[in-house]
């Protein structure tokens, strides 16, 4: 698994709606310049269009509870997270490996 990849990617449909788009209706063009095995990329070719939108929710609740800022921005400022917590939600919740 390239968690680098997957976290480069995830944080970027979280923050770029163009890309998020692109992710969601042409997976493969989206996922071109990345180096993922097959199981990641029938993984993000799976979520459905209201994932990132709820992978958020997920985010800011973890954190809310947490208190926890720091390690990895994926969105900046405030909603800092950590990238383990990212790739756990996303293998968690949309099927990773």
């Amino acid at each position: 698994m390239s968690k680098e990849d997957l976290t480069t990617i995830v944080s970027r449909a979280l923050t770029d709606e163009t890309y998020r788009a692109q992710l969601l209706s042409d997976p493969e063009k989206a996922l071109a310049d990345y180096k993922l095995d097959d199981a990641e990329k029938k993984m993000l070719r799976n979520l459905p269009a209201d994932a990132f939108d709820e992978m958020t929710m997920d985010l800011e609740d973890r954190q809310s509870k947490s208190g926890f800022l720091g390690g990895l921005s994926l969105m900046g400022g405030k909603d800092a997270v950590d990238a383990s917590t990212v790739l756990d939600l996303l293998t968690n919740k949309y099927g990773g490996r």
